[in-house]
């Protein structure tokens, strides 16, 4: 059991540290180290207690049949599982958006790089798609050998690079730059999608078994340990990578639509740290594939099954289409989409991993024949107050698609 409990907690953690990291540093930069990490803490305290309002509901339902289309099914009938399979097949498109557009980017940084060739956007988001959903469209198994491996070295990579980036951090530039409250709007949404384990839980309750205490400790901790990670990372970049200047500073990142290649590039120029700029590089490429592979595995299958796609080659073969097509177009005409594209996913998020979790838990605490074991601490009030606050995240995120945040 002890065996379980480990690899599930790791799970929980392997599924929120993801390539959404990478951008946390350019939404946060006007913010300031403070406020983000205060932002930070409060989006995991959130996001934790609405993991555990999805175990409450998710033990209230027999093993195999407890998806989160189910369970939004069982306590709020067709329109809640009519919302919680189209959030999660628009989430799931946009994240894959995400992916391509960021690995497109670092795609091209590194071919320049080590070749000394500048390639085309589309050809950067045309190789890694066709090389990555390649395997995707190979098989399911192809693409669980290749992420376990992947998937362990992503950790060490992260933690090595961040050990390495420490001792160039300039501690009075974290306190001596002034940090505004103002910007905290911009980095909520993005800060959001860095904690988006929920659609795991479900499996993870029919793995390890009915046990809640077990199941609301694994959460716990498994969302505890990208958090530390989360804040390690934001410590080097704000302290390494200054405000303003007209090269290496966020300014330059904004100026250029926020790429990562030239945030990362930022970095390694200030940080004069060849090993570690090796880490991290390794880091970034390990996050987008690993988490491109996840993502469109959950995509390609979904989308198989609700079209009726037969498992032959030709049936896969026009499942990828559907499954890669809109997204790699998205990425050749915004090539620099990588924030754009989390944000989009920022919106089906708030519906998912937010409002649905409340919605569900106060319906099911008035079921007449649904009763789970384990209920999570907060009444009405601190439900519905979820439920507000997943409002206010989807009208901020608008608002910011729009420019009309108040920065």
């Amino acid at each position: 059991m002890l065996a379980k409990i480990i690899g599930s907690t790791l799970i929980i953690t392997g599924t929120t540290l993801g390539a959404g990291i990478l951008a946390l540093p350019i939404v946060s930069s006007g913010a300031g180290f403070g406020w983000s990490l205060l932002l930070l803490v409060s989006i995991w305290v959130l996001l934790t207690y609405t993991a555990l309002l999805v175990l409450e509901v998710t033990l209230a339902l027999p093993a195999e049949h407890n998806s989160f289309q189910s369970m939004a099914h069982k306590t709020l009938g067709l329109p809640g599982r009519i919302v919680a399979w189209l959030s999660c097949v628009l989430l799931l498109y946009a994240l894959t958006c995400a992916y391509i557009s960021g690995a497109s980017s670092l795609l091209n940084g590194l071919i320049q790089t080590l070749f000394h060739v500048a390639i085309p956007n589309w050809l950067g988001s045309l190789l890694f798609t066709l090389v990555f959903g390649g395997i995707v469209f190979y098989s399911t198994r192809a693409v669980d050998v290749i992420n376990r491996w992947l998937l362990s070295a992503k950790g060490i990579t992260l933690l090595l690079g961040v050990i390495l980036l420490m001792p160039h951090i300039q501690f009075t530039q974290l306190v001596s730059e002034p940090s505004q409250f103002r910007y905290v709007w911009a980095a909520v949404p993005i800060f959001l999608t860095a904690f988006g384990f929920h659609t795991v839980i479900p499996s993870l309750v029919n793995y390890i078994g009915p046990k809640p205490k077990v199941m609301k400790w694994i959460l716990i901790v498994g969302a505890f340990l990208p958090l530390v990670l989360y804040a390690a990372w934001l410590l080097c970049t704000l302290g390494v990578i200054p405000r303003a200047g007209d090269t290496s500073s966020f300014q330059a990142v904004a100026a250029h639509q926020d790429s990562l290649d030239v945030m990362l590039q930022s970095l390694f120029n200030l940080a004069h740290s060849r090993l570690a700029e090796s880490f991290v590089n390794a880091f970034a490429n390990i996050a987008l594939t690993t988490s491109f592979l996840g993502v469109t595995l959950g995509l390609f299958d979904f989308l198989a099954d609700g079209c009726k796609r037969p498992n032959t080659r030709s049936g896969r073969f026009q499942t990828a289409l559907i499954t890669f097509l809109p997204p790699f177009i998205f990425a050749v005409f915004y090539p620099q989409g990588f924030i754009i594209a989390l944000g989009y996913a920022t919106i089906m998020f708030a519906v998912l991993g937010v409002i649905l979790p409340a919605l569900m838990a106060w319906k099911l605490r008035r079921h007449k024949t649904l009763k789970s074991p384990y209920r999570v601490w907060g009444g009405d009030a601190v439900l519905w107050l979820i439920v507000l606050i997943g409002v206010v995240l989807i009208v901020l995120q608008i608002l910011s698609q729009f420019n009309q945040l108040p920065v």
